[in-house]
């Protein structure tokens, strides 16, 4: 009889299969073949799971990575991708880390709306703003550090674009597999480069790629680095109601931090691009996860005229 992760995976997790099949766990998290944690109902947590010795976890990580045509050696010490469906893992060996470490991370369905108002005393209006200006075909960028919540939201607020437009989701690892609730999407995703470092396809590379595809809508899973500049390119042109997600401390560093990602293309001044910014994006929602493992927004802002508004809260 398959197990879930057989089912998923096509292969056995050895000690993390337990940990892999449990519904409440969202992430786990392996330090090293004695250290394993698990992010279970939004809270991080020790187990007692512990794998033989180190040898026994790299054997895993190099099953993982066979299917996918990858490996880690001493000049590529880290991997990154997609292992199945709603599976993300991240990968690491000596001399990057002192151990081997591996995280995976799976796709959680959450009643967003419910898990918003239970954090915010049943407050409605931060998601009810967010999806009429989907609707309304304003530029969004959800911003927030790492494990907040923002393909989440992302992924929660794309089901409010019409069904009669073309959506285009470009990432460098497919998460969002919006093609669950809308039922026009293409979805774009980076390469790496082969062993040789040849043959990669970048993200900025897929932003030019989509504007030859007729998008209704362009959605980027993360902007990081010079794509910035490509995606305002493709705003600049007419395209509304993109939607994208963003490291960043609040919304009032948003533009800043665009900027800063912009820098690697090497283009146009600093006041210029600012400008182009606080024109071209409508609003931003800020999100955090607080001390009980909760995501939810810190703020609203609607950008107009140049101006970051606040409108929640």
């Amino acid at each position: 009889m398959q197990t879930k992760s057989e089912t998923l995976l096509g292969y056995w997790l050895g000690p993390l299969e337990a940990l892999f099949a449990d519904p409440e766990v969202s992430e786990i998290m392996v330090l090293s073949h004695d250290r394993v944690f698990v992010e279970r109902r939004g809270a991080l947590c020790d187990t007692q799971v512990r794998f033989p010795d180190q040898r026994a976890l790299q054997d895993l990580i190099e099953r993982l990575l066979m299917p996918l045509g990858r490996e880690l050696t001493q000049t590529q010490p880290f991997a990154d991708g997609r292992l199945g469906e709603g599976v993300r893992f991240t990968a690491t060996i000596p001399p990057l880390t002192p151990a081997p470490t591996l995280t995976l991370r799976k796709e959680v369905h959450l009643d967003l709306g419910q898990a918003w108002q239970e954090a915010l005393s049943g407050d409605e209006r931060p998601l009810r703003i967010l999806r009429g200006w989907v609707r309304e075909g304003r530029n969004l960028v959800i911003a927030g550090a790492a494990g907040t919540g923002k393909t989440s939201l992302l992924r929660h607020l794309a089901r409010e674009i019409p069904s009669s437009e073309r959506i285009l989701t470009i990432e460098e690892t497919r998460e969002l597999d919006l093609g669950r609730v809308h039922p026009h999407v293409v979805a774009l995703e980076t390469r790496p480069p082969n062993r040789a470092g040849l043959y990669a396809i970048t993200l900025d590379e897929l932003v030019r790629l989509s504007l030859h595809m007729r998008p209704d809508r362009i959605i980027i899973g993360e902007i990081r680095g010079k794509e910035a500049y490509d995606w305002l390119g493709a705003l600049d042109t007419g395209h509304r109601g993109s939607l994208t997600t963003l490291h960043a401390a609040s919304a009032v560093d948003v533009p800043d931090r665009l900027l800063a990602a912009m820098a690697l293309a090497h283009v146009l001044p600093a006041d210029i691009l600012r400008q182009r910014i606080l024109r071209l994006i409508g609003g931003i929602v800020h999100l955090t996860r607080d001390a009980r493992g909760r995501r939810h927004p810190t703020e609203v802002v609607r950008v107009d005229q140049g101006r970051l508004e606040a409108v929640w809260p």
